[in-house]
């Protein structure tokens, strides 16, 4: 009866928690980091850089332009950074832009905005997708020297092109993935010796794909391309 009592008395008094340094059999608890929230995913019109191309738009005294622009996330992009539509004035950027810094975000923006502000200045007139319109537009909106491609480490998903054709009059090369139509003229020398029209002397020839795949890696840095 005693020692019942006794261990009564105990239980009234809660024992101290035993040391988590000093016995073996607990562990410390370590301090969980949170976990950074998913980034939300960009689609739709984006109101900030609509402004922003507007404004570039108005800057340049395109004041149609700056009312018809439009600039929208475009989540089925895979490979390209953005596109410009000229009948549209919409602008369509990739998502993924958004894991870069906002500068190239904006470069990207000009640069479609370029390819707006060219066909605009051009009217009725055909231009080439890079040419000098598009880099007199692109010095005009702050990036002179700009590139036709984008060097960001998108994944890129190569085409097979499967037919060659040369120009006989400049020597450049056109490689496609289906065939070209049966007239089908270089765009480059229509432009410069024919007024933009088709002229049967320079015809686009088809040639083997070895050598045109060969001939286009040797001028690949000789200019833009384009069929007529």
């Amino acid at each position: 009866m005693f020692d019942f009592l006794i261990d009564r008395k105990r239980r009234r008094f809660p024992q101290p928690a035993p040391d988590p340094v000093s016995a073996p059999n607990v562990e410390p608890q370590v301090k969980q980091e949170p976990k950074p929230a998913p980034a939300r995913s960009r689609t739709g019109q984006d109101g900030a850089l609509t402004a922003l191309a507007q404004r570039l738009s108005t800057e340049l005294a395109m004041h149609d332009l700056a009312a018809a622009v439009r600039v929208t996330w475009n989540p089925r992009l895979k490979t390209t950074a953005g596109t410009a539509c000229p009948r549209t004035s919409n602008i369509d950027l990739n998502p993924r832009l958004g894991e870069f810094d906002d500068a190239v975000t904006q470069r990207i923006l000009r640069h479609e905005l370029a390819h707006l502000v060219a066909h605009r200045r051009a009217g009725r007139r055909r231009i080439a997708a890079h040419g000098m319109e598009w880099r007199q537009a692109c010095c005009d909106l702050g990036i002179p020297g700009e590139k036709s491609r984008h060097t960001l480490p998108f994944k890129t998903n190569p085409r097979r092109r499967n037919y060659a054709y040369q120009c006989p009059a400049c020597g450049d090369v056109v490689l496609r993935v289906r065939k070209l139509a049966r007239y089908s003229a270089c765009w480059a020398c229509c432009k410069a010796h024919n007024r933009g029209k088709y002229a049967e002397r320079f015809q686009l020839a088809p040639i083997p794909l070895e050598k045109g795949i060969l001939l286009a890696k040797l001028r690949e840095n000789g200019g833009a391309q384009g069929t007529q």
